[in-house]
């Protein structure tokens, strides 16, 4: 599937990684212990600053495709960044059940996992609508192949951070619209804001129900669905 890679508006990683954290705490305490994985990493920055803070949980971060990875790679080394709880980028396109297989195989070889969550920074709205169910589909429970299973831990998550329209379709502001039709459409017409009740249903669907919803600043929501009991 061709679509554009869209990580992020310039700026906004450097102007959001606080309020994320503060979010992610309610998921996270000082004594978490595990792995937790980042799909759509983009330049690590996010992800970086989550190890700074929590030092007992393994990150893992992916990007799109080997020119992405070698980006990440080379900004790490360059900045000299050598966290031990910090691993090198994998290669993820959620729309390649390729890729899937590789994290799969990650798994089986206790490489990686299983996770006690992922984490999602602006990447619904920009991936081709259908792609999201991939992510709620690999991560099943009901498949138990990359999270806990419900008996195995506090109930794996998936979170979510980004714009979002409201539940009926509208924007939620002048600015969002601008934004949703002026930037994200415009790289391509597969992109877009989605609701959240849209992705809880297919959330729902592999396992999934949606546990809380936390308006953040400009307009953003960080959304958590839990694994089902």
């Amino acid at each position: 599937m061709s679509y554009p890679s869209i990580i992020t508006q310039e700026g906004a990683a450097q102007r959001n990684k606080q309020p994320i954290i503060d979010a992610l705490s309610s998921l996270i305490g000082d004594d978490t212990e595990g792995e937790i994985i980042e799909f759509g990493s983009g330049s690590y920055e996010h992800i970086e600053s989550f190890a700074k803070k929590w030092e007992k949980v393994v990150w893992w971060g992916t990007v799109r495709n080997e020119t992405e990875q070698g980006i990440v790679s080379t900004r790490l080394e360059e900045q000299n960044v050598r966290l031990l709880n910090l691993r090198e980028p994998r290669v993820l396109d959620i729309s390649k059940e390729s890729d899937w297989g590789s994290l799969y195989k990650g798994l089986q070889f206790g490489v990686s996992g299983p996770f006690l969550g992922c984490l999602m920074i602006n990447l619904i709205h920009c991936c081709p609508v259908e792609l999201p169910e991939q992510v709620f589909e690999h991560l099943s429970p009901i498949n138990a192949r990359l999270v806990h299973k419900p008996l195995e831990s506090d109930r794996s998550w998936i979170a979510a951070y980004g714009p979002w329209l409201n539940d009926d379709g509208t924007y939620k502001s002048s600015e969002d619209e601008k934004f949703d039709k002026e930037y994200i459409r415009f790289k391509s017409p597969l992109l877009g804001l989605r609701t959240i009740k849209s992705v809880s249903e297919i959330a729902e669907r592999w396992g999934f129900i949606e546990e809380s919803r936390k308006e953040m600043p400009k307009g953003n929501v960080f959304v958590i669905w839990r694994v089902r009991t």
